[in-house]
């Protein structure tokens, strides 16, 4: 795997790298814009973003990557904020995975090779359901000439309750899709849900996604008039 890690501190750095180095492809950058900058310009299979950076935060750094990048790269973001709310906030600005500091640095090489396996969405087949149109390869939905950028999470997430439509998901497979045999804790889930009814919302589909009691997920249109 090639990695970007954008992380200003430079123990970290340096123990990031010769933890790894020996079976990642590593790049380094140190403030929001460069990495930024390296984000959109290689393909990366995966980026560690760290929270607090100069010039531009994580957050930041995440929404321009999901608004400008041409593909979804997986992002496992980095932060020393543990809350639940904390969590959300970095879901709902793109990030797949979350690790709070101080980690161990073998829990950080299992998420990636986790990430790394997530699969792919599939290349031009686009996906519909009522006004609701989805892009999996670029990670965009689509409503009329309206259209907003899903993290890759949000995109598979979005394209497994399409491909079931009308009929619930159950949760566990939901989990067990997205993550395989990694799935985290129940919440994250959860979480994935509502950031993904948010994004929706910016084309005014946020009730789009139902949970069924002891089903599940589904795609249901909601009542007209």
């Amino acid at each position: 795997m090639r990695v970007l890690v954008v992380e200003d501190n430079q123990d970290l750095q340096a123990n990031l790298a010769s933890f790894l180095a020996p079976d990642f492809t590593l790049d380094f950058a140190s403030t929001g814009p460069e990495g930024l900058a390296l984000a959109l310009a290689h393909p990366y299979d995966a980026i560690v973003l760290d929270l607090a950076l100069p010039g531009m935060d994580g957050l930041e750094v995440c929404r321009a990557l999901r608004q400008l990048a041409p593909r979804l790269v997986p992002v496992l973001m980095l932060t020393a904020r543990d809350s639940l709310d904390d969590k959300e906030e970095g879901f709902a600005a793109g990030a797949d995975d979350y690790l709070v500091k101080p980690f161990s640095l073998r829990e950080l090489r299992w998420r990636l090779e986790a990430l790394g396996r997530r699969p792919v969405p599939p290349s031009g087949r686009r996906l519909l359901f009522g006004e609701l149109e989805l892009e999996p390869e670029g990670g965009w939905a689509r409503r009329g000439e309206r259209r907003v950028r899903l993290n890759r999470t949000e995109a598979l997430l979005l394209r497994l309750l399409m491909e079931a439509a009308p009929a619930p998901v159950p949760a566990a497979t939901l989990a067990h899709r997205l993550w395989g045999d990694e799935a985290p804790e129940g919440s994250t889930l959860r979480t994935h849900v509502y950031g993904l009814r948010r994004t929706l919302g910016a084309l005014g589909m946020e009730q789009l996604i139902v949970t069924r009691r002891n089903e599940g997920y589904a795609l249901e249109e909601p009542p007209r008039g």
